[in-house]
């Protein structure tokens, strides 16, 4: 099983990993950057689920995906719903693979789940209270215990991060963080916590330019500046359609606890 993404030179890899925490203001690329992790990861087999409250393009792909209306998320109820079954897909994965120490989903032929979780600052913004502290809790769940067994990519992207809405113990756990474009002093220190802000490459400030830092070149020291594919002439509903049909059948292991 494939497991590994090329961005520009940098080799992400979901084995081993959270996901990754995507930061940029409108017009960055942010978006087109999580649209080539998608169809990246569902090129390897990955199974989508998307959190869209701000109803953008990312909600469009309900439309597109097999059975979409209940993987992707357009209020954070339904935002708390889709969390709460990743919570427990990864707690059975957890306790019905459990026999062979040191081993992974990998080794088990888990199909691996990208979750899609776009401008997740104002999904926190629309939320009742209620709402707000069920996603916090099953993100963090996911996020903290997802590297071995979960098989669980995040991607999370947000316009800006302060501490009140992600705090920095949930920031550092995501193997990728990336700052597209300029970042304010706060979402620069909470994108990439421990770095030296001061010693930060200087980028230009067009759409598609960002710094990089993942925990498996962490001996850099400091993110690393890279830019963005050009997906502009990919049709990306058709290809998420085509991909995600391609794979409704599949060598992946049964799991009789797949919710969906």
């Amino acid at each position: 099983m494939r497991t590994t993404i090329d961005l520009d030179g940098n080799v992400l890899s979901l084995r081993g990993s959270t996901g990754t925490i995507i930061v940029g203001k409108p017009g960055s690329g942010k978006s087109v950057l999580t649209t080539y992790l998608l169809l990246e990861i569902l090129k390897l087999g990955g199974f989508a689920l998307v959190c869209d409250t701000k109803r953008s393009d990312f909600y469009s792909l309900k439309d597109y995906l097999i059975n979409g209306n209940e993987r992707v998320a357009s209020s954070p109820s339904q935002v708390a719903k889709i969390l709460r079954q990743l919570s427990d897909l990864m707690t059975n994965r957890y306790e019905t693979h459990m026999g062979n120490w040191g081993m992974d989903w990998v080794d088990y032929n888990l199909r691996p789940v990208v979750l899609i979780f776009d401008e997740f600052s104002a999904t926190i913004a629309e939320a009742d209270k209620k709402t707000e502290a069920e996603i916090d809790k099953y993100l963090k769940q996911i996020i903290f215990k997802s590297r071995q067994m979960g098989g669980i990519y995040t991607i999370l992207a947000s316009q800006r991060l302060t501490a009140d809405v992600l705090g920095r113990n949930v920031t550092s756990e995501f193997s990728t963080r990336i700052g597209m474009n300029y970042l304010d002093s706060i979402s620069q220190s909470l994108a990439f916590p421990g770095c030296d802000t001061s010693e930060m490459p200087i980028i230009p400030n067009i759409p598609g330019y960002g710094l990089i830092y993942d925990d498996h070149f962490s001996n850099l020291g400091i993110p690393q500046p890279f830019i963005a594919p050009d997906i502009s002439q990919v049709t990306i509903p058709e290809i998420v359609k085509k991909l995600d049909s391609r794979y409704y059948v599949n060598n992946f292991a049964k799991e009789d606890y797949w919710q969906w």
